[in-house]
């Protein structure tokens, strides 16, 4: 038995020994490990904890209208993300479920998932799917945490979302990469995209890893002073104007004359913020088919380009407020001086005519304004001098940039007379808006300054922007950069541009009620010798009330299909505009409207106004029209202007194609025969149709002495 028990022992002790040996080899192995290879180790050991740097992205601010309302603002979305050093950390079964998993949401072929589960370097951030959307997230979220899935997450992200497509497009801008690529999107990138946050860890003293966490700073909102209902009326307006003139682009602003606020600006053809490269809406399919890449980017590059602000064109008759504004603030001429207009204006031995070959006679400052008289234009321009002339036109902002906070924004510099080459002919021609260029945000800008006390202001687009949590964080500066003229002359200025509405060139924008001014601009484009290439842009500038300027709007159709048409085509946008808007902003009717029965309008005077201008009068004042020959020109009428007519009377409008520059003076034939009458007429090149039974010419129509174009019809009455 003894014998038994020191075997026992012995074999206790040797099993002992071997353990207590094995134990002082592995301390030897580890110190051995630890003093030769054991910074080595440790290094590799503290890099695979330090291998998560993630960057937390910040979310960039929205964009809001006046009224808080919702433009363009980021939702959430996630990114499915793989994590290969947590999932080796599970049995290989655990490997096959999670590609089973991802198999199902995401089409990436298993042997590529296996490829990284099985590849040497591990990484914890592998970016599977991205832009999932919100629901489905938080979907495959559910399901990772029911079905206890390894080393799959979710990161949180954000997408860009414009509300409304291509409302305002031109103004917001689009994004992409996160990046601010047009528009406010791009002027205020910086304040829009904050500052990214980090989730990593470091290597801290003592040998351990730290987790640190640092949170974003999400990027500021903008408040404009864009109201996104007048933004609506403006499209609306514009767009019906595209569909039924269809010109080549097309732009208007509406603004607020005493702060240069901004409350809708929009050119034609937009895109939608959504989805910015794309150009379907401009082409059709097949079309679109057979266009090269270089086609493509170069309609994109045009339809991005903001009109109102990149666009250069000669202004036109809208320019000739400026210079009336400028000449009376000089007292170069009072508002009760005269002009005559007899067609056409000598200069330095250039003939330079009025729109209106038979000219407009003797002309008050209103009138000149109300008709567009180039040569009562050019009158007051030589009176003013080139000094003057150049002086005022710079201190109404052309050739410099307005300070619009938009990207992109042209000068025009470069396409204005410098002061010593303002000639007499470059003189003259530029008092009616020709020969240099400016951009439509200028020339609302000017306009401004004219009509809201003499200030010009800076048209802002930004009110203010606020913090994530609502707080504002700057306020918009509204700027006054000069004082250009005295509020007496802005007064008288507003005042006399209102005959423009009622009683001349704009009275396509008249609203019953409304005390409304403006003027209308016509300006050539391309070759003025070859008629294939001959066009026009036409614009109107209107504000209301006259009595205190709350609305400006700017309008223009850039080279229309039919440009005979003329300014109604403005001047009906620019109402259609007003009629929502006025209401809108509260702006009350300050005209009683009582119009007695018996009431009997006032003929106006049509000669030499394209036809739809003309109808567009007649049929406001509750009268007929006849069109008598064929063409767009109004050569003469039938009753004479000025002639009190009851309700529904007929108008005659004689019209002739005026495809010709020769002007002619019609001869006296009262008291000719018939065919005395006919050889006259015939002999100045005009056409005579003649009414009534007799002999004998008892009247004509125009009068003799009359300036027309050549084949302009003449009525002459017969009497027996």
């Amino acid at each position: 038995m003894e014998k038994k028990d020191r075997q026992i022992q012995r074999r206790l002790g040797f099993v002992l020994l071997s353990f207590l040996m094995g134990i002082f080899f592995l301390i030897y192995r580890l110190g051995y490990i630890k003093l030769v290879n054991g910074e080595e180790y440790e290094k590799k050991a503290i890099g695979q904890q330090l291998l998560l740097d993630q960057q937390i992205p910040a979310r960039r601010g929205g964009i809001y209208d006046r009224n808080q309302h919702i433009l363009a603002l980021d939702y959430t979305v996630y990114n499915l993300i793989l994590d290969t050093v947590v999932l080796h950390h599970y049995e290989k079964e655990e490997h096959e479920k999670t590609i089973n998993f991802l198999k199902e949401i995401v089409e990436i072929p298993q042997e590529e998932l296996w490829k990284h589960i099985n590849s040497e370097t591990q990484r914890y951030y592998i970016v599977l799917r991205k832009e999932i959307p919100q629901q489905e997230g938080q979907k495959i979220q559910e399901e990772i945490k029911t079905q206890k899935i390894k080393g799959v997450w979710l990161e949180e992200d954000s997408l860009r979302n414009y509300n409304y497509d291509s409302l305002a497009s031109h103004v917001i801008g689009f994004v992409g990469a996160k990046e601010g690529r047009l528009g406010l999107e791009l002027q205020y990138n910086r304040w829009l995209t904050g500052i990214p946050g980090r989730n990593f860890r470091t290597f801290e003293q003592g040998h351990y890893v730290m987790k640190n966490y640092i949170q974003p700073t999400h990027g500021l909102s903008l408040i404009l002073t864009i109201d996104e209902a007048i933004q609506h009326y403006t499209e609306e307006a514009l767009l019906e104007a595209m569909r039924e003139y269809e010109p080549e682009s097309a732009s208007a602003i509406v603004m607020v004359p005493k702060t240069g606020e901004i409350l809708a600006m929009t050119s034609f053809p937009n895109f939608n913020s959504n989805k910015p490269g794309n150009i379907d809406h401009l082409v059709d399919a097949e079309r679109y088919q057979t266009m090269t890449q270089e086609e493509r980017t170069k309609m994109l590059n045009k339809v991005w380009q903001n009109f109102n602000i990149t666009y250069t064109y000669e202004p036109g008759s809208t320019f000739k407020p400026m210079v009336v504004a400028a000449a009376l603030e000089e007292n170069v001429i009072s508002i009760s001086d005269t002009f005559y207009c007899g067609g056409y204006k000598n200069v330095a031995g250039t003939i330079i005519r009025c729109w209106k070959r038979s000219g407009h006679g003797e002309q008050t400052i209103e009138e000149i304004l109300a008709n567009s008289c180039n040569v009562g234009m050019m009158d007051i321009a030589e009176k003013m001098g080139k000094e003057v002339f150049y002086r005022y036109q710079k201190a109404f902002g052309f050739g410099t940039k307005t300070g619009i906070d938009l990207p992109g924004e042209q000068d025009a510099a470069g396409l204005l007379h410098k002061e010593e080459n303002l000639g007499p002919v470059e003189l003259a021609t530029s008092s009616f808006g020709q020969t240099f260029n400016a951009t439509p945000i200028q020339m609302i800008t000017a306009f401004t300054a004219v009509i809201n006390g003499g200030n010009l202001v800076r048209p802002h687009l930004v009110a203010q922007m606020i913090d994530s949590n609502g707080n504002p964080v700057q306020e918009a500066d509204k700027e006054i950069r000069k004082k250009v003229i005295s509020e007496k002359t802005s007064k008288q200025m507003r005042e006399t541009l209102e005959s423009v509405v009622t009683a001349g060139t704009g009275r396509g924008a008249r609203i019953p009620g409304f005390r409304i001014g403006g003027k209308t601009g016509t300006a050539e484009q391309g070759s003025r010798t070859n008629p294939e290439e001959h066009r026009y842009i036409f614009s109107f500038i209107g504000f209301a009330p006259v009595e205190d300027p709350q609305v400006i709007v700017f309008v223009a159709l850039n080279r229309p299909k039919d440009d005979t048409i003329g300014s109604t085509m403005v001047t009906t946008v620019c109402k259609n505009i007003m009629e929502r808007t006025l209401p809108y902003l509260g702006i009350s009717k300050t005209e009683v409207l009582e119009k007695e029965d018996n009431q009997e309008p006032t003929i106006s005077d049509y000669t030499d106004l394209f036809l739809m201008d003309a109808i567009q009068d007649i049929k406001d004042q509750g009268l007929q029209y006849e069109i008598v020959g064929k063409g767009s020109t109004i050569v003469n009428q039938m009753p004479k202007a000025g002639t009190k007519v009851p309700v529904n009377t007929l108008v005659y409008l004689y019209v002739t194609a005026n495809d010709t520059q020769e002007v002619v003076e019609v001869p006296n034939v009262i008291g000719s025969t018939y065919e005395e009458a006919f050889e006259t007429i015939k002999k100045q090149y005009l056409i005579p149709t003649f009414i009534g039974e007799g002999n004998i010419v008892e009247g004509q129509e125009p009068k003799s002495g009359t300036r027309v174009d050549k084949n302009t019809e003449v009525i002459i009455q017969l009497k027996k």
